[in-house]
């Protein structure tokens, strides 16, 4: 149900205030600050949100102050489609992969400018972009699809063939959630006897082969980048290519470098890869988000994610200094022509830090520094997500960082220097 709210979007009515955009919301996605900006004199925004959900309770009230609130709580499938349906928006974006194939869906029967079902399912489901990948020729990690609720020696039998070791994950979702290191087919098999935590996933699971790091090292921080894109008309645009630190165990991340520190070479080579990933899958819209790994054997595409990249809008502000992402996806979503010119000049370095909990971790008990943060030279902006007393728990991925520090440098070394002063200027202390 459509509700305005007390304020029903007051701080970006006059001009532009006419376009409706429909946009899901939930814990991961960027601040209502920054999205009700971006909207500014551009479209009024109708959040869909799941009201159900403990993280939105809290920003409820701040949504409500940029647009409309539209609560999905208990609906089925086909009342969402009706509810969106009912708002009459001008146009759809997309900020999670939750709802993309739902959204393509209100998109088809309205007319709207969005991904087709066909490639929202492609985006949204790792077993179907990876077989198409895969058959277009383009380098993907061998993969095998494990179903939802299968025993551990079947899991066993299925996976010989697998090469090792190897990654298991959902098939559907995100954000290093259910990430989990495979050695062998007899700890596969451990896995889904004996382990503890939440093994359903209604989607089933995909078990990816591990890809070593390429020799030398592509990146003086990490071998994964990933290719900030969007398509306008049809046409693929390349905005940046953004570098990763170093993992933690177990393949979570730790933060992102925009621009990377890749060769001239190796920059093209990933751009090439990334354009050849969004047209085998036949992508028309919208800005994406295209993961690659360089390896031994080369680059190999490890995932395209039909969205803005998680930090892209804040990196890619910090590093241009004028750029936003979050307005160039309401553009296109809206129909309207890019503003953004092209090709982007980068006067600074932007980097995003984040310190995920250790694999033992259970609950933090103590914590200190992180008012030392803010005084980093270079760091913009500080975000404390636990302190002393919260749980935390490593499977549930990116969502249970205990910090996050966005900031610039001149130089990579400047980089370097500021993300070791983070890392000593906070102390954690762990059940």
């Amino acid at each position: 149900m459509a509700d305005d709210g007390e304020d029903g979007g007051r701080l970006i009515d006059g001009e532009g205030a006419e376009r409706r955009l429909l946009i899901p919301y939930d814990s991961a996605s960027p601040s209502p600050f920054l999205l009700g900006e971006a909207a500014r004199g551009l479209c009024r925004p109708i959040w869909v949100v799941d009201l159900d959900e403990p993280e939105m309770t809290e920003v409820e009230r701040l949504l409500r102050k940029f647009g409309v609130v539209v609560n999905t709580s208990g609906m089925e499938a086909g009342q969402l489609v009706e509810a969106l349906s009912a708002t009459d928006p001008t146009g759809i974006m997309a900020l999670n992969d939750r709802r993309t194939v739902l959204l393509a869906e209100v998109a088809a029967r309205l007319d709207l400018d969005f991904h087709s079902r066909t490639v929202a399912e492609r985006l949204t489901d790792k077993k179907l972009q990876r077989q198409v990948m895969r058959d277009a020729g383009l380098p993907v990690p061998p993969f095998l699809i494990l179903p939802d609720g299968i025993e551990g020696p079947e899991a066993e039998r299925l996976a010989r063939a697998m090469h090792f070791p190897a990654v298991l994950k959902p098939r559907q979702g995100g954000g290093s959630r259910n990430v989990i290191p495979v050695a062998d087919t007899a700890e596969l098999g451990r896995i889904f006897e004996t382990s503890p935590w939440d093994r359903t996933e209604e989607s089933g699971w995909i078990l990816e082969g591990f890809l070593r790091n390429a020799e030398p090292p592509a990146s003086r921080f990490s071998d994964v980048v990933s290719v900030e894109s969007f398509l306008h008309a049809g046409t693929i645009h390349h905005l940046a290519v953004t570098g990763r630190f170093s993992f933690a165990d177990p393949f979570r991340e730790t933060g992102s470098i925009l621009p990377s520190d890749l060769s001239p070479d190796d920059r093209l080579f990933a751009l090439g890869l990334a354009a050849t990933a969004l047209t085998v899958l036949e992508v028309r819209h919208g800005c994406h988000h295209t993961e690659i790994k360089f390896t031994p054997d080369g680059p190999s595409v490890l995932e395209v994610n039909g969205r803005i990249g998680g930090g892209v809008p804040e990196l890619l502000s910090l590093a241009t200094g004028r750029v936003s992402v979050l307005r160039l996806a309401m553009e296109l979503a809206l129909g309207m022509p890019p503003s953004v010119e092209l090709p982007l000049s980068f006067p600074r370095i932007a980097y995003r830090r984040v310190a995920p909990p250790p694999i033992s971790a259970t609950r933090i008990t103590a914590m200190s520094g992180q008012d030392d943060l803010s005084r980093v030279p270079g760091v913009d902006a500080v975000t404390i997500n636990r302190g002393p007393g919260d749980a935390v728990d490593w499977r549930r991925g990116f969502g249970q960082m205990v910090y996050s520090v966005y900031g610039t440098a001149d130089d990579y070394d400047e980089v370097d220097s500021a993300v070791r002063r983070i890392d000593a200027a906070v102390s954690i202390s762990y059940d």
